[in-house]
């Protein structure tokens, strides 16, 4: 991701109202509530879903009603 011209790492995301996140810009510094607006994707830095063939198959778990 790029933040204002420099490249970051997301490291938190809220998930109430509208989506806002936690960075880490490459000289360390964190900024926290960034709108999604405001974040730039960097192509092929791998933040892209992997293909169908990467992702786990299966029900994940032995609990198909859910959490209890």
């Amino acid at each position: 991701m790029r933040f204002a011209g420099q490249e970051a790492l997301v490291v938190a995301r809220t998930l109430a109202g509208e989506p806002t996140y936690d960075i880490r810009l490459d000289d360390g510094r964190l900024i926290k509530y960034a709108a999604e607006s405001d974040l730039e994707p960097i192509e092929g830095d791998g933040s892209e879903s992997p293909p169908a063939s990467a992702r786990p198959t299966g029900s994940g778990g032995s609990n198909p009603g859910g959490m209890q």
